[in-house]
């Protein structure tokens, strides 16, 4: 193991088209970019050409893990996957659970970077210190569940598999990976590693992970225990609870909604978040009961290796087309009068993931198959659906805060909407009498204030601090997408066991310190964020990002007023004083979010007038000589 605490100490890196495996040291990259998207913003920036396309042997796949990845309690045992996205063809990311993360850290590497594309279709074998690349013919055209199951049946159960399916092989823009724990990986990366004839990668580690000051840890993460304790969510469903069973990522002893379900058919997998929820009410209406069928939708696209979310608006596009008369079931090659059923999803989840007829134009995604349909089927799609074929889930009607979020990212910003929206949907539980929690508007402003730099940041019927609370909440994000730690548990924003209920954002911080031994303040941390949010800004924008023209929202935020939000059909937030508020029927108001876009480029210290960085900034987080 590496001298650096917390750290492997090698980065792994394959140059398919060469055969060439090779090693270099992670030091190089750890100081300023801790692991993790820091790590993988730099590496693509220095060696992924901007005029390649997601498709070029140049692009690479950087699959990421952090320091703390590998020690138990923490809940750090995700790892991170960044490339060149199909969607757009500018640097995305992906970030994914359970253990394959866990495994190549233990097996010496804090990070593998992929290049070039081999001759034929293979996989990685990488067992502690010896990698091999090894022929995948025989698993080419099978599903990724299959493929990871036909692997750890040959290599044994304690290898690792990360895999991909027929769409990934077939370059559907919005392939998955998947991989141990049904852990899954979106923004087209699939398609990436199909199209280096990648069809799957196998790890197995036995080391472990040396930690500067061990007792130190130990203290902290007595505290994390005792600061989340009691802190569960929970999502609904309509399965008998004895048929669930928790699935907790390597390492993790706290409480989440990761899950399993057991299904009649004796399939399992992971069932969790919108994956478990994408087609559970178009089932619902066409058998008018509920069954299993949403459990096997959400697996035939995690075995074809589909992204659910593109798949749940896909289908409400060609409900749409179907009843609107501008696309009939011939034409589609669909059972589109039969949408809810497991047949309709069957159908097209397989040709879309084989390119088969109207699936190898679905396969494009919904914006580039309506813009092919013309102007009557785009006319479908303009009022619900985000530039990367997402639901806008927690989006700028709703929150304000997060349009900031939306204008920048180049897929959906979970990480950073998640700070926002679980406490948002807490404070209307409370405030709508639905359980017994803590999250009153006073404490809700107490944490505002703490976390997102003043108290105004949680009144939600004003533009009024949501530039200062987007940026903070950003730097916190990149730090911890750099770590990396889980989105369930971080940041400790709330707890039951403190007079007021405010938690700790010292403790990320802390926790890096103790165990990589490089002492670091709250602050220190946020700035390293802080560089890597604007590495990532610099590497959009190489790619054709426009500054302020593009940091902008579909034009139904604007026009279409707001229905509904996710476990918060009233849309209910604090305003004013913390007063119960409705954002129900609201769009954003565009002077209000250009005078917020204003606001917060002038606290990022860039250009106002044209939201570009400027040479000052870059220099001062060491970015630029």
């Amino acid at each position: 193991m590496s001298h650096l605490k917390g750290y492997a100490g090698s980065i792994l890196r394959i140059d398919l088209s060469a055969k060439k495996i090779y090693e270099t040291p992670t030091s190089e990259y750890a100081d300023l970019f801790i692991g993790g998207r820091g790590i993988g913003c730099k590496i693509y920036w220095d060696e992924v050409p901007p005029e390649a396309d997601a498709f070029h042997p140049e692009n690479r796949m950087i699959f990421l893990t952090g320091p703390l990845c590998g020690i138990p309690g923490f809940a750090g045992a995700r790892w991170q996957v960044c490339a060149k996205s199909p969607l757009h063809n500018r640097f995305s990311y992906c970030n994914l659970g359970g253990s394959w993360g866990v495994h190549l850290k233990f097996a010496g590497y804090d990070a593998l970077v992929v290049h070039g594309k081999a001759d034929r279709p293979i996989y990685l074998y990488i067992n502690n210190g010896v990698v091999e690349i090894r022929d995948a013919s025989r698993f080419w055209t099978k599903g990724a569940i299959d493929t990871r199951e036909a692997l750890k049946k040959e290599l044994g159960n304690s290898f690792r598999i990360v895999s991909i399916g027929p769409a990934g092989e077939n370059r559907v823009t919005f392939a998955i990976l998947l991989a141990d724990n049904d852990a899954t990986g979106g923004s087209g990366l699939g398609a990436v590693m199909g199209s280096k004839n990648l069809k799957a990668i196998a790890v197995y580690g036995k080391g472990k992970v040396d930690v500067a000051s061990p007792e130190r840890a130990k203290e902290l993460n007595k505290r994390v225990s005792e600061l989340t304790k009691g802190m569960t969510l929970s999502l609904p469903t309509v399965f008998a609870s004895d048929k669930i069973k928790k699935d907790s990522c390597y390492g993790c002893t706290h409480e989440c909604i990761r899950s399993t379900f057991h299904g009649k058919s004796g399939r399992k997998g992971k069932f969790m978040c919108q994956a478990a929820l994408f087609y559970q009410t178009r089932a619902q209406r066409y058998y008018g009961e509920d069954n299993e069928v949403p459990f096997e939708a959400t697996k035939l696209c995690d075995n074809y290796g589909l992204d659910t979310h593109p798949i749940e608006t896909m289908i409400m596009w060609l409900g749409r087309c179907y009843n609107a008369n501008v696309l009939n079931e011939e034409q589609a090659g669909l059972p589109l009068s039969r949408i809810g059923s497991l047949e309709f999803v069957e159908k097209l989840i397989r040709d879309i993931s084989r390119r088969d007829g109207f699936g190898d134009l679905l396969a494009n995604g919904t914006h580039r198959a309506a813009e092919a349909l013309g102007p009557s089927a785009k006319n479908l799609i303009k009022d619900y659906i985000t530039r990367t074929g997402y639901n806008p889930v927690y989006g700028a009607r709703m929150f304000i805060t997060t349009a900031l979020f939306y204008a920048m990212e180049p897929r959906l910003p979970i990480q950073q909407l998640h700070e926002i929206s679980i406490l948002g949907m807490l404070w209307a539980a409370q405030a709508a009498g639905h359980g017994n929690n803590y999250i009153t508007s006073q404490v809700f402003r107490a944490i505002a204030d703490r976390f997102w730099g003043s108290e105004i940041a949680a009144d939600f019927s004003t533009y009024e601090g949501k530039a200062l609370a987007a940026a903070k909440i950003q730097d916190r994000q990149y730090a911890k997408e750099s770590l990396i730690l889980c989105d369930f548990i971080w940041p400790i924003m709330h707890t039951e066991i403190t007079e007021d209920h405010v938690g700790d954002p010292t403790l990320e911080s802390k926790v890096y310190s103790a165990v990589t031994g490089k002492e670091i303040a709250e602050e220190g941390l946020y700035r390293i964020g802080e560089r890597i949010f604007n590495l990532q800004r610099a590497i959009l924008v190489r790619e054709g990002h426009k500054g302020r023209e593009d940091d902008t929202l579909e034009e139904f935020n604007f026009t279409v007023p707001l229905k509904g939000d996710f476990l918060n059909e009233d849309c209910l937030l604090p305003g004013e004083d913390g007063k119960t508020f409705s954002r129900k029927g609201m769009v954003v108001d565009r002077e209000g979010f250009e005078r917020m876009k204003d606001e917060y480029y002038r606290i990022r210290g860039w250009d106002v007038s044209t939201g570009l960085q400027t040479l000052r900034k870059l220099r001062e987080l060491k970015l630029s000589a």
